[in-house]
């Protein structure tokens, strides 16, 4: 080990300096999420000062976030071997920081995108009631004639199975096991149904 170190340059060192701790920081990242503690991206570092956010202002309105802790440790990461190989290849000084820099700002670009494509696999696992209207589902519970009481309906919403509080203008009302079409739904998560005439 004392041997490589020896053995490189001052500016190789420099670049070392800064590689193998990110490295190892972005070792410890990967480890800890290997056992669920963190959430994903360590911490954010996005900084609100005054109203101007930096991430915001970095990535837009498309949801990319340029400056997160994972992020900045794999730009150090990156652009610090990336300086010893370049170093290691004869190219100039000034060149090897150069090129290091853009390779350590890919990195940053490169984890941004990856992190963001990732989050649109999350969802929030709410449910868009709104999403019901003209679905056809079944009473689960009485509904009584006229809107004059609530009953339950069970319909598939979102690909998921739920029971909704639900109301209907039907002179009659309606039994378990009747199939209903969805109307109209409101905020408070209240449908109205109407009888589907087979």
């Amino acid at each position: 080990m004392f041997a490589w170190w020896d053995s490189l340059t001052v500016l190789q060192q420099v670049f070392a300096c800064i590689g193998i701790p990110a490295t190892l920081i972005l070792i410890i990242q990967t480890v800890l999420l290997l056992f669920g503690i963190g959430d994903g991206d360590g911490a954010d570092a996005d900084i609100d000062s005054d109203g101007f956010d930096i991430g915001e202002a970095a990535g837009g309105d498309d949801g990319l976030t340029l400056f997160t802790v994972r992020g900045i440790v794999a730009m150090f990461c990156v652009g610090g071997w990336a300086g010893i190989v370049f170093v290691d290849l004869g190219i100039s000084n000034i060149l090897s920081i150069l090129l290091a820099g853009v390779c350590g700002i890919a990195s940053l670009v490169g984890i941004a995108y990856l992190m963001k494509s990732v989050m649109r696999l999350q969802s929030s696992g709410n449910i868009v009631l709104g999403s019901a209207l003209g679905k056809v589902g079944e009473v689960y519970i009485p509904i009584p004639p006229n809107g004059s009481g609530k009953g339950k309906i069970s319909i598939t919403v979102q690909d998921r199975l739920i029971e909704v509080d639900a109301i209907s203008s039907n002179p009659e009302g309606l039994k378990t096991g009747e199939p209903v079409r969805v109307v109209s739904t409101d905020e408070s998560g209240l449908v109205v149904v109407e009888k589907v005439v087979k």
